[in-house]
């Protein structure tokens, strides 16, 4: 993702026009420094969820 990132001009890019897939570069093997580049800069979802109606459910229900 770094080399189409370092190689595309996002500021040039007509959105309303499909990309010819063969004219892109292969962003290759996902590795390692992915993941961990992935994971110290994406926060988790689950912060945003209010899980209060969910507990009602389990104690009213016992299961989801």
């Amino acid at each position: 993702m770094k080399e189409i990132e370092s190689v595309t001009n996002f500021d040039n890019i007509n959105w309303s026009v499909q990309a010819d897939p063969k004219s892109m570069p292969s962003p290759g093997a996902v590795t390692n420094e992915d993941f961990a580049s992935a994971l110290s800069s994406t926060k988790a979802a689950a912060q945003a969820v209010k899980f209060d109606k969910y507990e009602k459910w389990m104690a009213e229900f016992g299961s989801v």
